[in-house]
């Protein structure tokens, strides 16, 4: 992809809210947090860029078939799914 062609806009929401999490995983992240002396977020967070960083080339493929079928680019997706939020 070339970023040099998206623009975005701030979100609406820059804290999206997560799925309730089973009672082992959520205490499993309560320890983890003060293991690392982080707060819940700030773990949360870091899972999210771990997540995005290590999945985005799967995604980026999917946004470029998809750009494909609908005979645009994969920039011009992207900004669009943006603006759904």
């Amino acid at each position: 992809m070339d970023w040099s062609k998206v623009t975005v806009t701030a979100p609406r929401n820059p804290r999206p809210q997560v799925g309730e999490l089973g009672l082992l995983d959520y205490w499993k992240l309560v320890v983890a947090s003060k293991l690392l002396r982080k707060s819940i977020a700030a773990v949360l967070q870091t899972a999210v860029y771990t997540y995005v960083g290590r999945t985005w080339e799967d995604h980026e493929q999917r946004l470029i078939v998809e750009a494909q079928s609908r005979g645009i680019t994969p920039e011009e997706l992207f900004m669009i799914l943006t603006q759904e939020d």
